[in-house]
């Protein structure tokens, strides 16, 4: 039993830590790997009143503002009150996820990067980014965040991230 809390613990910590953490290392290696990201710029309105582009450009600007600035002030700006979280490890609601990170978005060893989004696709009310991430420790994530969006706001979040691995199977490399 106590193997089971010790693995569930590291594995919070992991999720919190990896939700704040970029570094320029990220930023380094996306000036060497040149791959861009596709956005088209026409405003394509879908049913429901939902504006497309206007979705993907409030959730990349809440990505930066968040994970690459470390802005807290962000969650307020772009988060409903009663945001839904998909992820076990993280309550509902604006307040938790405020105090869950203020101890990392005020973390002065967390320097602030540009956020590294490789793809982003919305559809109807949803907006998904893939995005590189390199942890301070200087390993290399793939991350995948879906959020609702409504009314200008972000109402809910799924997060699934893995690390990349040194060695791939195929040549086509996980972005």
């Amino acid at each position: 039993m106590k193997a089971f809390y010790s693995l569930i613990s590291v594995s919070l910590a992991m999720t919190i830590a990896f939700t704040a953490c970029t570094n320029n290392a990220s930023e380094k290696a996306a000036e060497v790997n040149k791959d861009s990201t596709t956005v088209s710029t026409e405003a394509m309105p879908v049913a429901g009143g939902q504006d497309l582009e206007a979705n993907k450009k409030l959730v990349s600007e809440f990505y930066q503002a968040l994970m690459g600035d470390k802005d807290s002030t962000a969650i307020d700006k772009y988060i409903a009150d009663n945001v839904i979280q998909h992820n076990p490890l993280l309550q509902d609601g604006k307040d938790w996820l405020k105090a869950g990170l203020r101890p990392f978005l005020n973390n002065p060893n967390l320097e602030k990067t540009k956020v590294d989004i490789k793809h982003i696709v919305a559809e109807g009310d949803m907006v998904w980014l893939m995005v590189r991430e390199v942890a301070p420790n200087g390993k290399v994530f793939a991350r995948l965040d879906g959020f609702r969006v409504a009314n200008g706001k972000i109402t809910e979040n799924w997060l699934v991230f893995q690390e990349v691995p040194k060695n791939s199977e195929n040549k086509n490399g996980m972005f």
